[in-house]
């Protein structure tokens, strides 16, 4: 122990670069490991004033119990309840003065978090962030009891998964959260484990929107549990079907003998290429990628000019079209066993809005 206190005092004292005052920091750890290999200090989070180390797998992150106790309150618990002196040495793990916590997580999980606790540019509000570092925030904020970061994230991936027909629409340009390949499956089985529910709806109605077998393919890989990926399988294939009639009845119901075309240019040629629309959506409806998809996303443009209408018929199809998605999108948590937008959005706190930078 003199000889440590000896090398931090030249430590401090000497104009060493700070890679090599690491790597004897390192260097010590690890010699006063029983083991000699039990654990490595982290790169990333790793202060030397700090007296609680926290091990997840074989990383060791040296922080300050009263930082990270400020915002997670499991861990404000833990330090709050007074270590007994005859505590037994297995319960009461120290290391070169610091307690040692030893956690359940991954090294990725606690390094995100940690990083997104001590480092203000980190993990900021409306500022694009990648997924794996909101799901690392997400886990562990739920799992520590950490309010604020939690929030932070959830309000990040509802950038990806919106509550709103408008939002969706315009999520290739709004969302925070980039997309990557196969999104659709992680984003479900982080909801499910974090209990995050506000994103679900529209998690499933992308996934309408791909063959049923690679949808399907996909629930029955999540890493949830037997139970949980029951459920989310039944909601999936019962949402998908009510989805399906919902936008048959709402968004395409200009395909309808008795629709209304008021101020219609040419009503014979418009009803006859209405007539060739209803048949191959008829012919089509259960294909691999439904005939009337073209209807129902956000770029109506193109769908409705292919159809070859009269340029009143259009406007008319068009806000028909409109109309009829904001129904589908309405009842979109309904239809996936989900209740309603309300709801979510209350439980999982989307209103609330961090002040991010402008």
């Amino acid at each position: 122990m003199v000889a440590s206190a000896k090398r931090i005092n030249s430590y401090e004292e000497s104009t060493s670069s700070l890679t090599e005052m690491t790597d004897d920091l390192n260097a010590e750890l690890k010699a006063s490991s029983p083991t000699n290999s039990d654990f490595l200090p982290s790169n990333d989070v790793w202060y030397y004033d700090g007296g609680i180390l926290l091990v997840a797998e074989n990383t060791a992150f040296r922080v300050h119990g009263a930082v990270i106790a400020e915002q997670c309150e499991v861990f404000r618990d833990m330090f709050s309840v007074p270590q007994s002196p005859t505590a037994d040495a297995a319960q009461a793990e120290t290391r070169d003065g610091c307690r040692v916590l030893r956690l359940q997580d991954s090294a990725a999980d606690l390094k995100h978090f940690l990083k997104s606790i001590y480092d203000i540019s980190y993990f900021l509000p409306g500022v694009t962030t990648k997924f794996p570092i909101v799901a690392s925030v997400l886990r562990l904020s739920t799992k520590y009891n950490a309010p604020v970061l939690r929030q932070r994230a959830i309000n990040l991936i509802a950038t990806a998964y919106p509550s709103s027909c408008a939002a969706w629409d315009a999520r290739s340009t709004k969302r925070l959260v980039p997309p990557f390949e196969d999104e659709h499956f992680a984003y479900i089985e982080l909801a499910i484990k974090t209990d995050v529910r506000v994103i679900l709806p529209s998690v499933y109605y992308a996934l309408t929107r791909l063959p049923l077998a690679k949808a399907l393919g996909g629930l029955r890989s999540l890493a949830v549990s037997p139970a949980d990926q029951w459920d989310v399988c039944t909601n999936f294939l019962v949402g998908r079907e009510l989805t399906t009639q919902a936008e048959l009845m709402h968004v395409v119901k200009f395909l309808k003998t008795d629709f209304s075309r008021p101020g219609c240019k040419d009503s014979r040629h418009c009803g006859n290429m209405l007539h060739v629309a209803a048949f191959h959506t008829l012919n089509h409806v259960a294909d691999t990628v439904p005939y009337h998809h073209q209807w129902c996303g956000g770029k109506l443009e193109e769908g409705v000019t292919t159809i070859g209408l009269c340029a009143s018929c259009n406007l008319t199809v068009k806000d028909t079209i409109n109309s009829g998605r904001e129904k589908v999108w309405e009842v979109l948590p309904a239809s996936f066993g989900l209740g309603d937008w309300e709801t979510l959005k209350a439980v999982d706190g989307v209103d609330v809005q961090e002040i991010g930078p402008q």
